[in-house]
């Protein structure tokens, strides 16, 4: 079983109004990705630069009523374990702290507030705030998702995001099956150890886009960061952990470089106008459930000048998505944040 990059390219023509009704010609390119097997659309004409991220309305609209994420509120406002469960009732570390979801959609469901701050902007997500949630979330998992397999760290940023409150925190979900895109991922990695003898799938398509190059962005500790080759979003930004590993394997310092892969693409988002996003980190809560180790890091933006939404039927009711940034550009304009 080789790992096959595939790309099917079609053109179409028309007469167009813009040209005085000349002819003009378009590529489409249809991806499939070896790792996950998304179907991708590149499409050949370019969206308008998104311009400077505005947060206002949405800042304005959550001054409205009391935030319960914030300190003053938190304690009073938020829920709290059983004691059987946890004894403190929540867990607290560095400014962030963890507590049962009130409208659960998991065994395992837990809220984790990132920072007393009611509001950051991407590019103020240090290194520091990541790594301390993601550290966070790895105690939560081992306390509180005991008996689950599969688990995620999840982040809406911001409402067009699907976001209920401004202030920044994480979902954390762990159960004993896997969701439908993890169990796809799960699958399509065991299938490869068995016609690879034990071949790791995540090692091999590491290894294959670092040596293609044009959508590698570098290596963070124990995370190989990338733009995926059949992406989800006009901005996807992917980090892969290899060998059988999860969140609950690493140790402080790689959660930290992990974190600042993270902290770097946000950065970046910013940069480009991209002023809300969707973030999951798919992992195992026990060594051999095949599950690799993956993040993703998604825009939600809205296209110019009409405010168009990047997510259409094709997305919801076709499992294709679309894109008008080829993986390989978006590589090529991240790398100079990369590097710093």
């Amino acid at each position: 079983m080789e790992l096959k990059f595939e790309i099917t390219r079609s053109r179409t023509r028309f007469l167009d109004p813009f040209k005085k009704f000349e002819t003009t010609e378009l590529d489409i390119e249809s991806r499939k990705d070896p790792l996950s097997g998304d179907s991708t659309r590149v499409l050949s004409f370019r969206a308008r630069p998104l311009g400077p991220i505005d947060h206002q309305v949405y800042i304005e609209r959550s001054q409205e009523r009391p935030c319960p994420f914030c300190p003053e509120n938190l304690e009073r406002m938020t829920t709290r374990y059983l004691p059987q469960d946890l004894p403190e009732g929540r867990l607290s570390q560095g400014g962030a702290t963890v507590f049962p979801n009130a409208f659960p959609y998991e065994a395992m469901n837990a809220v984790l507030v990132l920072c007393p701050e009611h509001y950051l902007r991407p590019s103020q997500f240090s290194t520091e705030i990541l790594a301390n949630g993601l550290s966070l979330a790895a105690v939560a998992f081992k306390r509180l998702a005991k008996g689950q397999t599969y688990a995620s760290v999840n982040w809406n940023y911001l409402m067009p995001a699907g976001a209920g409150l401004v202030h920044p925190h994480f979902q954390l979900a762990a159960g004993k099956s896997p969701t439908r895109f993890q169990a796809n991922l799960r699958t399509r990695a065991r299938a490869y150890a068995r016609a690879k003898e034990n071949g790791d799938i995540a090692s091999d398509y590491i290894l294959a886009e670092r040596q293609a190059g044009a959508r590698w962005l570098g290596r963070l500790g124990p995370a190989s960061w990338l733009t995926p080759f059949a992406p989800r979003a006009i901005y996807d930004v992917m980090a892969l952990i290899p060998c059988d590993k999860g969140l609950l394997d690493l140790k402080p310092g790689q959660i930290e470089k992990l974190a600042q892969g993270i902290s770097r693409v946000l950065a970046f988002f910013e940069s480009e106008g991209v002023g809300y996003f969707n973030f999951t980190l798919h992992t195992q809560l026990k060594s051999g459930a095949g599950l690799p180790c993956m993040l993703r890091l998604v825009s939600r933006v809205d296209i110019p000048p009409m405010g168009v939404d990047e997510i259409n039927y094709f997305e919801k009711l076709h499992d294709e998505m679309i894109t008008f940034l080829p993986p390989e550009e978006l590589a090529q304009r991240l790398r100079p944040h990369w590097a710093g």
